[in-house]
């Protein structure tokens, strides 16, 4: 029971654990592409309570080609071959919302 409890409690931390690594990661790669460090934190929260962890986890994949994109407009672009369309409205709902706060 208690070994059992145990490995609940690892689970939850590891998958709790992952969300957060996710949710930093696109915070910072935001923020390279030129964002306010408090945007991009704003914008990692807001895709963190938009998408469920699979989807913050691809999208945080994603941002690396995001990272590598020269100018805004290619970054905008890149956005467009996101395969999940929800992934593309949640990152679209959050800039707009961070850019109102």
């Amino acid at each position: 029971m208690i070994i059992r409890s145990f490995a609940l409690a690892a689970s939850l931390l590891a998958v709790t654990g992952c969300a957060t690594v996710s949710k930093m990661t696109i915070a910072d790669r935001l923020e390279n592409l030129g964002l306010s460090r408090d945007r991009s934190v704003c914008m990692a929260d807001e895709l963190d309570d938009r998408l469920n962890d699979d989807q913050l986890n691809k999208f945080a994949r994603f941002t690396v080609e995001l990272d590598r994109a020269d100018t805004a407009l290619e970054a905008i672009s890149s956005l467009r071959q996101i395969e999940d369309p929800r992934i593309a409205r949640a990152v679209t709902a959050s800039a707009f919302s961070c850019a109102l706060n």
